[in-house]
């Protein structure tokens, strides 16, 4: 199975554990009124974020520094569980729920409030997992974040739209919006990564099909 292309890349590397939390804690000072949702992590198990130990570290940091003055706190994870070998980036990148089970302490497992999942289609071979397929994935995330409220952080493509893209940007626009897991705990959320590209900004390409997932998603989630 051939790899899939990964438009991706992280400073994360090149910040040290020290030099993180005084960030995090610089951030608290000067918006900790101003945020009402603080993303201790983002992607956390993808495999360009650095080793995995580094990185649970700055996320546990991130927690505990956002937990003590009293704010709420999200984690994104990389889905990569809805295809074979682990969306074709193998084994040692792990899943969302292995990541988690390893790698998060209990404290923020039980403490987190929000539990987000990134998800591009294009990348795992463009599989777009069904309601039941989710509904088994959020479950799982569900045990080991039982007090999180779960939902998509990003979805679409991971390039602004082309000519050429169009039809399967809208493709997946209305298969992700109309989502429906039937968990009280599930928000949807989606949050299309190039929002102001594709959708917001006047005669963007998808204007029109955002409206009408937004649409999808009042009905399916009432």
């Amino acid at each position: 199975m051939g790899r899939p292309v990964r438009l991706r890349r992280s400073d994360e590397k090149a910040i040290s554990v020290a030099a993180f939390q005084t960030r995090v804690e610089s951030y608290l000072h000067a918006l900790g009124r101003q945020v009402s949702i603080w993303e201790i992590g983002n992607e956390v198990n993808g495999n360009w974020t650095g080793p995995y130990p580094t990185v649970a570290a700055k996320l546990t940091e991130a927690y505990d520094d956002v937990a003590a003055a009293g704010g709420r706190t999200a984690l994104t994870l990389y889905a990569n569980n809805f295809g074979p070998d682990h969306c074709g980036d193998g084994r040692d990148e792990l899943t969302p729920a292995q990541f988690s089970n390893r790698y998060v302490p209990a404290r923020a497992r039980h403490g987190v409030s929000y539990v987000l999942l990134s998800y591009y289609p294009t990348q795992c071979q463009g599989r777009e997992p069904s309601a039941m397929q989710l509904r088994q994935a959020l479950r799982q995330l569900h045990g080991i974040y039982p007090g999180a409220a779960l939902g998509f952080g990003e979805v679409g493509l991971p390039n602004p739209v082309a000519g050429a893209s169009l039809r399967m940007a809208r493709q997946i626009m209305r298969w992700a919006y109309a989502l429906n897991p039937r968990l009280p705990y599930y928000i949807g959320g989606y949050f299309w990564w190039y929002g102001a590209e594709d959708a917001l900004r006047p005669g963007a390409p998808l204007r029109t099909a955002l409206r009408a997932a937004f649409r999808s998603e009042a009905s399916a989630l009432g």
